[in-house]
């Protein structure tokens, strides 16, 4: 059941006025007559929708509508009633003038606060919301473009992100990453002193003593010197190469520091060039002892079988075999790895003859095997032969020959870094 609402109040607009209402209940001005409606057959005019044909006669089953004192003699200040004119002005609604025969006054036509501020044909929206904040522009924007203002925010954020990032962070990470450039850089040059004396160890190092146990204590010391100086070296390679990827990676991000961060790089790749030849050198020796130690335990070995040959004790002599075998073995496990010479390898295969031939030889003679005792005395001595010609032994300046440039080279790099060079 709809509501009933009267014919809007011209004045005011209100639409609550009673059935038959001659002035507005709510600004008092005298109402417009009703429209001319149809009148049915059987009524005179004025009289349709009014039973039994007499004006305001009460409908069956209606209440009858109260009589308010407005509607008989109106206020004082309305047209036709006595009284000041302009005592009680009416206040005309949005869009209507002040009635006739009155002097204009402030507020009237004006429209209310809380109504609509434009209309249906209001123009296009010259505001926009961004970050939380309303912003006005100088000039109007079509509605049509402002439904993208969240898409609009989106770009502008990540505009201002990628600013922030290029001229403001990248910038002072690209700093912070020069910054421990240098000090790698001043550390790995620190330790030239420690790298050197391994240098000097390794090339100034001689076999001067023939007894297989005083070279094994020798090169036990000397293995911890070439592993220690090894470690140090790669250690500053790891900080430096470090250091330079994540300046190749920041480069791009970080214009502004573009040129510094090459010349840092450069710094980085001349002391890495340096480095990496004492990397050689280290590798080459730590290496070169790990297969000497187990070379010189089997030669301990042969020289305790040779010493029970000599004696007839031929079950002495055959003893310390076993142990000497898994030694050579390892030996020749080793001896192919980066930098050794390869008359080592030969050396140490030779080696592994002359114990298996002497072993052969101790079988024979239990055998009493002449054949067998010439053959594998021929083959031990050639084996021996062997191992002292110049495909199976290293020049006396091998190691000056060939680890003294390493040096050199890591010299000079360390030297630059020192001098800024």
């Amino acid at each position: 059941m709809q509501a009933y609402q009267s014919a809007p109040c011209p004045y005011c607009g209100i639409t609550w006025n009673q059935p038959g209402a001659q002035t507005c209940a709510n600004c008092r001005n005298q109402l417009p007559p009703p429209p001319a409606s149809y009148t049915p057959p059987g009524y005179a005019p004025g009289q349709q929708g009014q039973p039994y044909g007499q004006p305001n006669y009460p409908q069956q089953g209606y209440p009858q509508q109260p009589q308010y004192p407005a509607q008989q003699g109106g206020y004082p200040g309305q047209p036709g009633q006595p009284g000041q004119p302009g005592q009680y002005p009416s206040y005309a609604p949005p869009g209507y003038g002040q009635p006739p025969g009155y002097p204009q006054q402030p507020g009237y036509g004006q429209q209310y606060p809380y109504g609509p501020a434009e209309g249906p044909g209001a123009g296009p929206g010259t505001t926009l919301r961004i970050f939380g904040q309303t912003f006005t522009l100088p000039v109007a924007v079509p509605p049509q473009l402002l439904r993208y203002q969240r898409p609009a925010v989106i770009v502008a954020a990540g505009v201002v992100a990628l600013l922030v990032l290029l001229f403001g962070v990248m910038p002072a990470i690209a700093s912070s990453q020069i910054s421990a450039a240098d000090k790698s850089l001043a550390t790995a040059a620190s330790h030239q002193a420690k790298v050197d004396a391994v240098f000097a160890q390794l090339i100034g190092s001689s076999n001067s003593s023939s007894d297989p146990a005083a070279l094994k204590a020798q090169f036990a010391k000397l293995a911890t010197s070439f592993n220690d100086g090894l470690t140090l070296v790669q250690s500053d390679e790891a900080a430096l190469k470090g250091i330079d990827q994540g300046l190749s990676l920041i480069k791009w991000g970080a214009p502004t520091k573009s040129a510094q961060i090459g010349s840092e790089r450069q710094r980085l790749a001349a002391a890495l060039a340096g480095l990496a030849q004492a990397d050689k050198a280290m590798t080459a020796a730590v290496n070169e002892a790990r297969v000497i130690q187990p070379y010189l335990d089997a030669l301990i070995d042969y020289a305790k079988m040779s010493a029970a040959l000599a004696k007839h004790d031929l079950v002495g002599a055959g003893a310390p075999y076993p142990d000497a075998q898994q030694k050579i073995e390892l030996a020749l496990s080793l001896s192919s790895a980066p930098g050794l010479a390869p008359q080592i390898a030969k050396q140490v295969s030779s080696f592994n003859d002359v114990l298996t031939n002497t072993e052969s030889l101790i079988q024979s003679i239990q055998a009493k095997d002449p054949a067998g005792i010439k053959k594998y005395t021929d083959a031990t001595n050639a084996a021996l032969k062997a191992m002292s010609s110049p495909e199976e032994t290293l020049p006396a300046d091998y190691e000056t020959k060939t680890f003294g440039p390493m040096q050199k080279a890591y010299d000079a790099a360390m030297k630059a870094i020192k001098t800024g060079r």
